[in-house]
C-alpha cells in the first residue's frame, strides 16, 4: 500500500477535506493509506516521508517544500467543476449577471476562472469578495453560484445555484497514479469513471488518455493470448511491458519487481549481433530474439522475444522442410572496414522496418546474404523467408510461381492448382533477386501486388490479401533502363523505399584477408605475406564469389588461381586481346540458339572459369565494340547476346 499525506492550511473546512479525501478513494481505493497534515501545526524542524504528497493551497508549495523527504513527489491539486453541478448552469439566462461565491476571495476567483476556461460564456460571472459586501457592489445581483458554500451568500440574494465542491481534476488524479505507479486495472477502471464526471478545460489530454487507454487495452488482450514472452526495454533495459506469458517464465507476478539482468546476462541483452539465440531461464530453454527501436536514428529501446523451444521446434521444422528459412544474420558478414560497418548498421535500421528494400551491389557483394540478415533482424523472423531468382526462370514458369494457379489454367497445370510463393510467404518476406530482369508484363502485376498487398493466382479471378515484407536485389543499372524503356519508372519507385548499396571488393580491400582467411578456414596457417599481397593488388570483379571460389583452389592446389597470381586483371592487351576476343566470341556461339542468347552475368561466369576475370565495366566495353564491328548482336532482357555470321566468321580467322 502507498502512502500518501494531502496537506491543508488549517482544519478550519472539514468538509471540503472529506470530499477532496473521498473523490481521491474513489480512484485508488485501498491502493492507498491516504493521511492530512495542517501546516499551520506542523512543527519548523518536521520532515515527512511518504511516496506521494498532494498540497490542497495553492500559495503553500515553497512552506510544504521544508517538510518533505522528497520534492519531486509533490503534486498540487488542482480542481475541477462537477459536469453534473455545472449543467445547472445552462437554464440562467444568457447575459445575467451571477456571483460566484466560495470561502475566499481568492478560490472564487478560480472558480470564476475555471468557468470561463471550460466554456461558461453566455453569463457574466463576479467572482465574491467578503471585504466590499458593503460597499452595495453585489446589491443588484438576484443568482448566486456557489460550490457548497451556501451559508457564505449575501442574505438578499434569494436564487442560489449550489453546484457541489469542485473535484479533484483528472491532470491531478493521473499525475498522482504515474507517480505511485499505479497504472492498473483496478485504478484505470475508475479514472476512467471520473474523467467523464468534471469539466476540464485541457479535454485534449483527457481525450488522449481514455484513446491511449482503450488502444492499450486491445493490445494488452491481443498480445496476452500470443504463446511466446514479449517484453518492451528502455536503452538500459529497464522494464515499459511485458505480457503475461513473459510473467510466466520470468515466475513474477509484476513487471515492477522484474529486472532482466537476474535472468538474462548482461552480454547477451547489450549485443547487437544476437538473434535466434538459445538461452536458459529457469531450466526451460528459449529462443532469444531482440529488435531495436529506434526515433531519428537514435536507440530509444528494444523489444525482446522469448520463445519456448519446444513451440519453436515444430513451426521451425516445417519451414525447414520447404526450404523456406533465412540461414544467415549479420553476425555472419565477415569484414573489417568502415564502408561496411555502415552498410550493416544501414540495414539494422531498415530491418526494424516493414518497408520495401532495395538492395543494389555488384554480382557477388553478397545481396542474398543481406536480405536473410534483415529478415532474421525483423519481427517477422519467425515466418517464412523465400528466395527467388528472377532471372533463373522464363517469364511463364515465374510467373505461376510467385503468384500460384488454378486447376486447369494452362496445360500441365497441377490437377490441384499450386499455391504461389506470395502467398508462401504470408507474415514473412519475399526475396526477389535480379528484379531487373523480369518482363514488362511481370513487372506490371508486381506493381500491383506491392500497391494493394493483394494477388490474383493465374486463372483466378478471386483476390487474395497478403502480408509480405518485399526485399529486392539486382546488379543492374536500373536509371539507363527506365530510359531505354526496359523498366517501370513507377515500379523502380515502389521498389526504392529504402535502398542498400553494397561496395565492391574493389573499393572495401580491407575486408579482403579476413574474407580469404574465413573461407580457408583451418588451412589459413600455410597463407603467406606474398600471396596475402596478391590479393590486395588483384581488382576482384567477382567479389566475395570469386574470393570463396579462389580459396577453394588454393586449398586444393596450395597456391592462388594463376590469374591472380599474374595479376591478370582487366589489364589484358597485345598478344592476349586477339585470344580474349575469340574466347569471348566461341563462348556466345555456344550459347546462341533461335531463341535466346546469354547474359552477362553468366559470360563473366564462362570468363571466370577459364581463368580470365574482368569486370562488369571492361566486359561491356568489349561486347560494345565487337557489336560495332557486327560480330554480336546485343538484346534486350531475355533476349542475351547471340553471335551474327559476322562473328563466327571472325573466330575462324582468329
Amino acid at each position: 500500500m502507498k502512502k500518501v499525506i494531502i496537506f491543508f492550511n488549517n482544519p478550519d473546512n472539514e468538509s471540503a477535506m472529506t470530499f477532496i479525501r473521498q473523490n481521491i478513494k474513489e480512484v485508488f481505493e485501498d491502493y492507498i493509506d491516504l493521511s492530512y497534515c495542517y501546516l499551520s501545526e506542523i512543527s519548523e524542524d518536521a520532515v515527512l516521508d511518504a511516496d506521494a504528497f498532494l498540497v490542497s493551497p495553492n500559495d503553500a508549495m515553497q512552506e510544504v517544500k521544508n517538510h518533505v523527504s522528497d520534492f519531486s513527489k509533490v503534486i498540487k491539486i488542482t480542481r475541477s467543476p462537477d459536469k453534473e453541478g455545472l449543467n445547472k448552469l445552462s437554464s440562467i439566462p444568457s447575459g445575467t449577471t451571477v456571483l460566484i461565491v466560495n470561502d475566499s476571495y481568492e478560490t472564487s476567483l478560480a472558480t470564476t476562472q475555471s468557468f470561463y476556461e471550460v466554456g461558461i460564456g453566455h453569463i457574466n460571472l463576479v467572482p465574491f469578495d467578503q471585504s466590499l459586501l458593503h460597499t452595495g457592489l453585489y446589491d443588484n445581483i438576484e443568482i448566486a453560484v456557489t460550490p457548497a458554500e451556501s451559508h457564505l451568500v449575501p442574505a438578499h440574494i434569494k436564487k442560489i445555484i449550489d453546484i457541489g465542491y469542485r473535484k479533484v481534476s483528472f491532470e491531478t488524479m493521473f499525475k498522482l497514479m504515474k507517480l505511485l505507479k499505479l497504472d492498473v486495472p483496478a485504478v484505470n477502471r475508475n479514472l476512467f469513471r471520473h474523467v467523464y464526471s468534471v469539466v476540464e478545460p485541457n479535454a485534449e489530454f483527457n481525450t488522449n488518455y481514455i484513446n491511449g487507454y482503450l488502444k492499450s487495452e486491445m493490445i494488452n488482450r491481443v498480445i496476452d493470448t500470443v504463446k511466446m514472452g514479449l517484453i518492451l526495454v528502455n536503452k538500459y533495459f529497464d522494464v515499459i511491458f511485458v505480457n503475461d506469458k513473459a510473467l510466466s517464465i520470468f515466475n513474477v507476478t509484476d513487471q515492477d519487481s522484474l529486472k532482466l539482468t537476474d535472468y538474462i546476462s548482461a552480454d547477451i541483452l547489450s549485443s547487437n549481433d544476437l538473434s535466434n539465440e538459445n538461452i536458459e531461464i529457469g531450466g526451460e530453454w528459449y529462443r532469444y530474439d531482440k529488435y531495436t527501436l529506434t526515433l531519428l536514428n537514435e536507440t530509444a529501446g528494444y523489444y525482446i522475444t522469448l520463445q519456448n523451444m519446444s513451440d519453436v521446434s515444430a513451426s521451425d521444422k516445417h519451414l525447414a522442410e520447404k526450404g523456406f528459412v533465412a540461414k544467415h544474420s549479420f553476425k555472419d558478414i565477415v569484414h573489417q572496414s568502415k564502408e561496411m560497418d555502415e552498410v550493416i548498421q544501414r540495414a539494422r535500421q531498415i530491418a526494424q522496418t516493414d518497408h520495401t528494400v532495395l538492395i543494389r551491389g555488384e554480382s557477388g557483394t553478397g545481396k542474398e546474404l543481406f536480405a536473410q540478415s534483415i529478415h532474421n533482424a525483423s519481427s517477422r523472423s519467425k515466418y517464412p523467408f523465400i528466395a527467388i531468382n528472377c532471372a533463373a526462370l522464363p517469364e511463364s514458369l515465374l510467373e505461376s510461381e510467385l503468384f500460384g494457379y488454378e486447376k486447369g489454367a494452362f496445360t500441365g497445370a497441377h490437377s490441384k492448382g499450386k499455391i504461389g510463393l506470395f502467398e508462401e510467404a504470408n507474415h514473412g518476406t519475399i526475396f526477389l533477386d535480379e528484379i531487373g530482369d523480369i518482363s514488362p508484363n511481370l513487372q506490371s502485376r508486381l506493381l500491383r501486388t506491392i500497391q494493394e498487398r493483394q494477388i490474383m493466382r493465374v486463372g483466378s479471378d478471386r483476390i487474395i490479401d497478403i502480408d509480405i515484407r518485399l526485399i529486392t536485389a539486382t546488379n543492374r543499372d536500373l536509371e539507363a533502363a527506365i530510359q531505354s524503356g526496359d523498366f517501370r519508372a513507377d515500379l523502380y519507385f515502389r521498389l526504392n523505399v529504402l535502398p542498400i548499396e553494397i561496395p565492391p571488393l574493389r573499393k572495401r580491400k580491407k575486408d579482403l584477408s579476413g574474407l580469404f582467411l574465413h573461407f580457408l578456414g583451418k588451412d589459413s596457417n600455410s597463407f603467406t605475406k606474398e600471396e596475402r599481397q596478391c590479393l590486395m593488388e588483384y581488382d576482384w570483379p567477382g567479389n566475395v564469389r570469386e574470393v570463396e571460389n579462389a580459396a577453394i583452389y588454393y586449398k586444393t592446389l596450395s597456391q592462388l588461381p594463376p590469374h591472380i597470381l599474374s595479376k591478370q586483371y582487366d589489364g589484358i592487351s597485345g598478344k592476349h586481346a586477339a585470344n580474349l576476343e575469340k574466347v569471348i566470341l566461341q563462348i556466345i556461339e555456344a550459347n546462341t540458339s533461335m531463341s535466346h542468347g546469354i547474359g552477362r552475368t553468366f559470360l563473366l561466369q564462362k570468363l571466370n572459369n577459364k581463368g580470365i576475370s574482368l569486370s562488369d565495366v571492361k566486359l561491356r566495353s568489349l561486347l560494345s565494340e565487337l557489336e560495332k564491328n557486327d560480330y554480336i548482336d546485343i538484346g534486350k532482357g531475355r533476349y542475351g547476346t547471340r553471335i551474327t555470321e559476322s562473328g563466327s566468321q571472325r573466330i575462324q580467322e582468329l
